[in-house]
């Protein structure tokens, strides 16, 4: 009786501490233009290949991802395929960013689940950028301007005041999720919205 006991604990321990160390990646996250080039790459799959798995770093600038061995996808390999990608990445700690093409990165306002967290293969680009533009994955505006002040030339890099537009954007984006989940808005005028604040 105290041995079964004993292994029930320790299996109830086994699997809060398998839940609490999550392979899918939490938080903000912007990927470069790179990363989401390489996760289309990804989503398209190679002849009959399906996509797998995909890893990011938490930076957002490096990916690796795998795909299906023989028609049949799992995760039993993702202690490994992270070590790998923090490893090809220079040490930059990785996570898993979507399964299969199911975007699983929990950021406030992907729900990492459903029609809304997946992406189709035979999607444009631009429809792809769109999606993770939506989900709070890519606004990212690295492009160098160039201003005119008191007659002096000056160079400034806009990804300061992007960085500044993307916070707000994800912080809009998050608040009108919210308001969803709590029942103030219906799925129409969450849409709406949502569409009046990615344009």
């Amino acid at each position: 009786m105290k041995k079964t006991l004993g292994i029930i604990v320790l299996l109830l321990l086994l699997c809060n501490i398998s839940k609490a160390a999550s392979p899918y990646g939490e938080g903000e996250l912007q990927l470069t233009k790179g990363v989401v080039d390489y996760f289309i790459q990804y989503i398209r799959g190679k002849g009959n290949k399906s996509p797998e798995a995909f890893y990011v770093s938490t930076d957002g600038t490096w990916a690796n991802y795998w795909y299906c061995s023989q028609g049949h996808c799992g995760s039993a390999h993702t202690s490994e395929d992270i070590k790998t990608c923090e490893k090809n990445s220079g040490g930059k700690k990785c996570k898993k960013f979507a399964f299969s093409r199911t975007i699983k990165w929990k950021n406030g306002i992907n729900p990492a689940r459903g029609k809304e967290s997946r992406i189709k293969s035979k999607w444009s680009d631009e429809d792809i950028y769109a999606k993770l533009t939506e989900l709070g994955f890519y606004n990212n505006n690295f492009i160098k301007k160039t201003t005119k002040t008191n007659s002096t030339d000056s160079t400034e890099t806009s990804s300061t005041k992007s960085t500044e537009l993307t916070s707000k954007l994800i912080k809009q984006l998050k608040d009108l999720k919210k308001l969803y989940d709590e029942g103030v808005l219906t799925k129409e005028e969450f849409t709406k919205a949502k569409k009046k604040i990615l344009n």
